[in-house]
């Protein structure tokens, strides 16, 4: 078996601002010729479940877990992690299930996702750095995770982050075939990264999508029709559902951190 076009970092509909069904992410994700694909929704892990049972490509279990400092990936879950831990806390819970703990856009300051300085007090946990998101639209973030990666001799890994599917591949990476989560970590260190960023298109929608957030208007039609079902399973909704919207232009902004409830 050759390398494996390897997709991390990516949403379903189960997460409730999403637009791509798993069904369309099958199809998208065989022409774009990926061979595994880690879909990592917020909150659940039932996207990737789901994907898993309709498609021949290989599928990382994984999840993008809410902490009160920022987003945590989990990535070969078997059960999903709640939100709304601290940091150190979703690392522990995390790893106690045998997953693998990586970090997406640590010094994204938008929406308050990501860890930016709590990182460090989680270093002793992480098994990868996210150094290109393809939704940063600006470089600097990517500039800074990279330099971090390096700096404390941590893997690297490229997200797709794709919420919606006009463009789920814009980055990726060839690692060679391995057989669970000490070798997927081990081919990842020594993986080719292919950096990228969504098409214009993308980012209009994705504006869009924001704007009508952070104004309290909820996700537009066609996002998350999936996600209740997460919610009807008994897990706790995801993110900052309950906030307003000055509340929430202010967590745009890096000024207000996600809720300690």
């Amino acid at each position: 078996m050759g390398p494996l076009k390897t997709l991390i970092h990516v949403h379903t509909n189960y997460s409730p601002d999403a637009a791509t069904s798993p069904e369309t992410l099958a199809r998208r994700a065989a022409d774009a010729g990926i061979d595994c694909i880690a879909v990592t929704d917020h909150d659940t892990i039932e996207g990737a479940r789901h994907l898993a049972s309709i498609t021949d490509l290989r599928v990382i279990i994984g999840a993008e877990v809410s902490t009160r400092d920022g987003d945590i990936i989990g990535l070969f879950l078997r059960e999903p992690v709640p939100p709304r831990m601290s940091a150190r806390e979703t690392a522990v819970a995390i790893r106690e299930q045998g997953g693998l703990v990586l970090v997406p856009h640590p010094f994204l300051r938008l929406l308050g996702c990501g860890l930016r300085d709590a990182i460090w007090d989680i270093l002793d946990l992480v098994d990868a750095v996210e150094v290109c998101n393809g939704q940063n639209i600006m470089r600097g973030p990517d500039i800074k995770a990279a330099a971090f990666a390096l700096r404390v001799g941590l893997p690297a890994f490229v997200g797709s982050d794709s919420h919606t599917p006009c463009s789920i591949a814009p980055c990726w990476q060839m690692l060679r075939p391995f057989s669970g989560p000490v070798d997927f970590l081990n081919a990842l260190r020594m993986a080719e990264l292919h950096a990228g960023r969504h098409p214009l298109r993308y980012f209009a929608s994705a504006g869009y999508r924001t704007a009508r957030y952070l104004l309290g208007c909820g996700f537009p039609s066609g996002f998350g029709e999936n996600h209740d079902r997460t919610a009807e399973s008994g897990q706790i909704q995801p993110r900052d559902h309950r906030l307003g919207p000055a509340e929430r232009i202010l967590r745009s902004i890096g000024l207000l951190r996600p809720s300690m409830e």
